[in-house]
C-alpha cells in the first residue's frame, strides 16, 4: 500500500515538472518572438504628406566672367621693336599695342605699290589706244592680267605692313602680356590676353522645368558672398534652346552699369530667379527621396510596414522637392533613417 502511494506521488511530481517545463518553454517562445519583433522594428521619422501652396522661385550658382575675353594672337612675323602697353592698361578698339620691325615690309610695300601704279597707267594708256585700233585685244588682255596680279601683291603687302602695327581689336584691359622687346614672333603667336569687363556675365544651368519659366529680358537678383547684404540686378541675355547631356539648359545673365558696382570677374555669386506665380501641390523633404532624381522612390508606411513607392520629382523648393505623381495628401512617409529601411520592414516613429 505504501509502495503504491509512493509511486503515485512520484508520478504526480514528474507530471508537474513536465507541465512546468512545457509552460516555461511556451513563455520563452513568446518572449523570444516579442524580442524578435522589437529587434526587427526600425526607428525612423515619419511625416504625413500634406498639400501646400508654393512658388517655383529657385537659385543657381556660378562665377562672374567678363562680357568679352580675347586671347590675342599675331597675324605677322617679325621682331618686336616697341610695346606701347603693359598689364593692367585700359585700351580702346584700335589702340596701338606693339610695333614689329617693318623695314623690309615697308620696302616690299613701296615696290609693289610702284609696280601696281605703273601697270595701272599702262593699262589706261593701252585702253585708250585700243579704242582707236592701235593695240590688239590680246595685248590688252595681257596687260589687264598683269595689272590684276600687281594689285593683288600691292594689297597683300599693304596688309602685312599694317599688321606690323599691332592694334587692339576690342576695348578692355590688358590682363596678360606674353612678349618683350626683341622677341621674334610668328603668325599665331600669343601676344596679349584682353578682357572687357564693362559688363559682367554669369552662365548658370537650369532644369527642363525651370527653363520654361524664363525668357530673355527677365530681371534676376544676384548676391555675392564677398559682399554680404548687397544685392545686384542682372538681366537674362540668353536662354539655351537645347539641353546638355544632363538635361540642363544654359542661361546667361549680364550685369552692367551701376549695378556692377564693386563686382569683379571671377567672383562666386548666386542668381535668384524670383518667379511670382503660386502653385498648389505636394512638397516633401529632400531627405525622403531614395534613388536618383530620375528614378526616385519614397517609403510609404502602412500599418507600421514600409512599402517602396516610385514618385516623379519636379522642381526643388528650398529644402523640399515637388512631387508630381506617386503621393497624395494623407500618406505617411519615412523622411529620415532611410539607410536602414527596405521593402517590408517594420518601422516606428521616433519619439
Amino acid at each position: 500500500m505504501k509502495k503504491t502511494i509512493t509511486i503515485s506521488i512520484i508520478v504526480v511530481l514528474i507530471a508537474g515538472m513536465v507541465a512546468l517545463l512545457l509552460l516555461n518553454k511556451q513563455t520563452t517562445k513568446v518572449k523570444t518572438e516579442l524580442a524578435s519583433q522589437v529587434t526587427n522594428t526600425i526607428s525612423v521619422q515619419i511625416q504625413e504628406v500634406k498639400g501646400a501652396a508654393y512658388n517655383l522661385s529657385f537659385s543657381s550658382n556660378g562665377s562672374l566672367e567678363p562680357i568679352r575675353e580675347l586671347a590675342f594672337v599675331s597675324d605677322v612675323a617679325g621682331r618686336v621693336v616697341s610695346i606701347k602697353v603693359d598689364e593692367g592698361y585700359l585700351v580702346s578698339n584700335g589702340s596701338l599695342l606693339l610695333q614689329v620691325d617693318d623695314e623690309m615690309l615697308r620696302a616690299d610695300f613701296q615696290a609693289s605699290e610702284a609696280a601696281y601704279k605703273a601697270l595701272r597707267t599702262d593699262y589706261e594708256r593701252f585702253s585708250n589706244v585700243s579704242e582707236k585700233g592701235g593695240v590688239s585685244a590680246q595685248q590688252l588682255d595681257n596687260i589687264r592680267t598683269q595689272l590684276t596680279a600687281a594689285e593683288s601683291r600691292y594689297i597683300s603687302s599693304k596688309r602685312r605692313l599694317s599688321d606690323a602695327s599691332v592694334k587692339s581689336p576690342i576695348s578692355g584691359s590688358i590682363n596678360k602680356c606674353y612678349v618683350e622687346i626683341g622677341t621674334y614672333i610668328s603668325p599665331g603667336a600669343r601676344l596679349f590676353d584682353i578682357f572687357d569687363d564693362s559688363q559682367l556675365k554669369l552662365t548658370v544651368n537650369v532644369t527642363e522645368r525651370q527653363v520654361l519659366q524664363l525668357k530673355k529680358g527677365l530681371s534676376v537678383r544676384v548676391e555675392c558672398t564677398t559682399f554680404p547684404g548687397e544685392t545686384y540686378t542682372g538681366t537674362i541675355a540668353f536662354v539655351g534652346a537645347r539641353a546638355d547631356r544632363s538635361l540642363n539648359y544654359p542661361v546667361e545673365i549680364t550685369i552692367s552699369g551701376k549695378e556692377k558696382k564693386q563686382l569683379k570677374a571671377g567672383m562666386f555669386v548666386t542668381a535668384n530667379f524670383d518667379i511670382q506665380s503660386d502653385k498648389q501641390g505636394i512638397l516633401i523633404p529632400r531627405s525622403a527621396i531614395s534613388g536618383s532624381v530620375k528614378n526616385a522612390n519614397v517609403f510609404v508606411v502602412n500599418d507600421g510596414i514600409a512599402e517602396k513607392c516610385p514618385v516623379v520629382v519636379g522642381s526643388a523648393v528650398g529644402k523640399n522637392v515637388e512631387i508630381l505623381t506617386g503621393l497624395q495628401a494623407g500618406d505617411s512617409i519615412v523622411v529620415t533613417g532611410l539607410i536602414n529601411v527596405s521593402e517590408g520592414v517594420h518601422v516606428q516613429n521616433k519619439q
